[in-house]
C-alpha cells in the first residue's frame, strides 16, 4: 500500500524570485480576447493564479502539528 503523508507548517520564511499568471478564459473569438487584453487587461487577473516559478527557503517549522495520511489508490 502507497501513502500520501503531509504536515502543516507553522511557518515557512524565504525569498520568491519569480512567477507568472496562468489561467484559462471562455471567450467567443481570438479577437474579443485581444481586445480585452488591449483595453483593460487587469480585468483578467480573475481568470488567472499566481504561479511561483522560483524560491529560496531559508527555514520552517512544523511545530506540533500531526502528520496526515490518505492511502493513494493504484490502478490496475
Amino acid at each position: 500500500m502507497k501513502f500520501r503523508i503531509s504536515q502543516d507548517c507553522d511557518y515557512v520564511s524565504g525569498y520568491l524570485r519569480y512567477g507568472h499568471l496562468e489561467g484559462e478564459i471562455e471567450v467567443d473569438s481570438k479577437e474579443e480576447l485581444k481586445k480585452m487584453i488591449k483595453e483593460n487587461p487587469k480585468e483578467l487577473r480573475d481568470y488567472m493564479s499566481l504561479i511561483v516559478d522560483d524560491y529560496e527557503v531559508n527555514d520552517y517549522s512544523e511545530g506540533d502539528n500531526p502528520i496526515q495520511f490518505e492511502e493513494i489508490k493504484e490502478d490496475n
